[in-house]
């Protein structure tokens, strides 16, 4: 009987190497088509990872590529900020050089005026030579204050100043006074505060000194320039006046007029009186090294040694407008004047006045101390002018 074939199984032949039988394998068919398909469904399977990790790896790519135009594009934001403020300041420089020529014009018009000055004076040289006591008065009331006459004032001048490169001019004190810089009178006074062993007491509201920008150093220079500027001015104006009373001091007229004009110079514009009986400074105004934190700090006025107990006095007539107590200011009392300036007294030991009290000029309204941010027995001595400290020995010298 002939054997039925089996259509529910798959035969497959091997065949090998030459010389070699056939193998003959026999599979059932569902065997034989499952395998087809889970070779096609793993070979899916890694196309598809294959894919998944392509995507994100492209994904990465992207996100790093966006991080770098974005970095990039804040550089080119900087450097365009850069560009900007680098025309700023070549624009700025360009005009702190056109103000420095136009003060390098206003030294020589002084330097004009000085010279103009000193031959006013040596023509009455003569004059001096043959009243020597007559001098010696005309400078006693000087100092004092009052007025000399025009021959005397002229040939007896009480101080000698000049610019570099021009001849030294005679002035009285009182026009003296605003031209002898705070330095210069820190150096002449420190071989006294030496000589008299005594040990420098400083203190003062500690006021940090940050970096400044390019344009923040050049308009500070600008405002350097606009100050030496105005000085300058003052000083033209101030040689031009005493030029002008010089050429007409040999007349009765021309003395009554410089007695008028100084009576309501002084009447506007009283004499303010040294705050203390010491005279020995031992911090000046502006910027120093920190007593305490040993850094650079700005010192808003001048400390004058002294010892616990000591007067203090209100430099003008005024009105006591704060006596109070607080911090590194320490026991304080602060008078405002007629002529729109305050006076801060600073580190006191007892205050005698209180807010609302009218003061007179040299009247004691304190007593020296050591209270508040302070290293030991001084004052704290400040004057302020439109709500800004200003150097005191501009409106007073020891």
């Amino acid at each position: 009987m002939k054997k039925q074939p089996d259509h529910n199984r798959i035969t497959l032949l091997v065949v090998r190497e030459a010389g070699r039988p056939v193998r003959q394998l026999q599979l059932s068919k569902p065997l034989a088509l499952v395998l087809p398909a889970a070779a096609a469904l793993s070979l899916s399977s890694l196309v598809t990872s294959m894919h998944f990790h392509a995507s994100r790896s492209i994904s990465e790519l992207e996100a790093e590529a966006a991080a770098l135009s974005l970095t990039n594009l804040r550089m080119e934001m900087k450097v365009a900020d850069k560009d900007k403020a680098l025309l700023q300041l070549r624009s700025q420089v360009t005009e702190l050089s056109e103000e420095a020529d136009q003060i390098k014009e206003k030294l020589k018009s002084v330097s004009e005026l000085e010279q103009q000055l000193q031959s006013l004076i040596d023509k009455d040289s003569s004059a001096a030579s043959g009243s020597k006591k007559e001098t010696s008065a005309s400078k006693t009331s000087a100092s004092a204050g009052n007025l000399p006459e025009a021959s005397a004032a002229a040939a007896a001048p009480s101080s000698l100043t000049g610019l570099p490169g021009s001849p030294l001019i005679a002035v009285s004190p009182a026009s003296a006074a605003p031209v002898l810089s705070a330095v210069q009178f820190r150096l002449e006074t420190m071989p006294a505060a030496l000589d008299g062993a005594v040990t420098p007491q400083v203190g003062g509201e500690y006021i940090a000194v940050y970096q400044n920008d390019p344009l923040a150093l050049v308009r500070e220079t600008k405002d350097d320039y606009e100050e030496i500027r105005s000085m300058l001015d003052e000083m033209m104006s101030s040689i031009t006046s005493t030029i002008t009373e010089a050429k007409k001091a040999n007349t009765a007229k021309a003395d009554l007029q410089a007695k008028q004009a100084r009576a309501e110079k002084a009447r506007l514009a009283p004499a303010v009186l040294w705050p203390t009986q010491s005279r020995i400074i031992t911090s000046s105004f502006g910027y120093r090294s920190d007593p305490f934190k040993g850094v650079s700090a700005y010192h808003s006025g001048i400390d004058i040694a002294g010892s616990i107990g000591d007067p203090i006095y209100a430099a003008m007539d005024g009105v006591v407008t704060a006596a109070e107590q607080m911090g590194a200011r320490g026991k304080y009392i602060i008078l405002q004047h007629d002529n729109g300036l305050e006076t801060w007294y600073m580190h006191l030991n007892t205050m005698l006045v209180a807010p609302g009290t009218k003061v007179s000029k040299g009247q004691k309204i304190a007593l020296l101390g050591n209270t508040g941010r302070s290293t030991g027995p001084h004052l704290h001595f400040q004057v302020v002018k439109q709500n800004k400290p200003v150097n005191p020995l501009g409106y007073v010298q020891p």
